[in-house]
């Protein structure tokens, strides 16, 4: 049984990644985490929550505005990982020119 099955929906019912390791029988916060990418990867959707007390939980049903926002993290969160990324070529790029 993955992550998903062991969910419920809405925010207010957000798991912790604590009780889901044990709940899951997984080693680690970050067999968790590599889990439900997994599960995110084969199409199952698994939001989740920084705001205290957090958590993973499945959306509620009819409840666009808890996906919308998830989205939205998920946008700014890859938006800066790709800046990040950018940065990082731009510095090598000017290094391996230096090296020239």
């Amino acid at each position: 049984m993955g992550v998903y099955e062991n969910l419920l929906p809405g925010k207010e019912n957000a798991l912790s990644p604590g009780y889901l390791v044990v709940k899951c029988h997984l080693s680690s916060v970050r067999m968790l985490q590599k889990q439900i990418e997994m599960e995110r990867r084969s199409g199952k959707v698994i939001l989740s929550s920084t705001t205290p007390p957090g958590g993973y939980y499945l959306p509620a049903a009819g409840d666009t505005m808890e996906i919308r926002k998830f989205i939205r993290t998920l946008e700014n969160r890859g938006g800066n990982t790709l800046r990040a990324l950018e940065s990082a070529k731009d510095l090598l790029k000017e290094l391996e020119s230096d090296e020239c």
